[in-house]
């Protein structure tokens, strides 16, 4: 499980820290481990997986709270926001496979959601982070 935030690189340390309340961004639920979710990510993007804890996309870490906070891949955010239902099926079904899922449909009401927040992010020109336990 983890959450997606609307929220600038600079607020990383604030997401993690629990100084401030995490209502205080608009955020998004999120019911995939971070492997699952990095398999959306290539069958998005057609691409390598690449590791959000990786130099480039960790942001923060809060290693008492077992937090990171990573940014979510802007090509994939791109591709999100810009999906319609004909389009979401072979994602699905490429997203399905990799994660040996054997519902692909049953992804589809989690895609709409995060195609959904995707697109918020998109207007408001914010990137989305995502806060996950390690």
């Amino acid at each position: 499980m983890s959450d997606w935030f609307l929220a600038p690189e600079s607020d990383a340390d604030d997401l993690v820290g629990g100084e401030r309340s995490l209502d205080e961004w608009p955020h998004l639920s999120v019911p995939l481990r971070r492997s699952e979710l990095a398999a959306l990510y290539t069958a998005l993007t057609d691409g390598p997986a690449d590791d959000p804890r990786a130099p480039a996309g960790l942001l923060a870490v809060e290693a008492e709270a077992g937090l990171i906070v990573t940014r979510v891949p802007a090509e994939a955010v791109e591709v999100l926001a810009e999906l319609t239902p004909r389009t979401a099926a072979p994602v699905m079904a490429r997203w399905s496979e990799a994660i040996a899922h054997d519902e692909p449909d049953a992804l589809g009401e989690i895609l709409s959601e995060l195609a959904a927040f995707a697109r918020d992010s998109t207007t408001a020109g914010r990137p989305i982070l995502q806060l996950a336990a390690y």
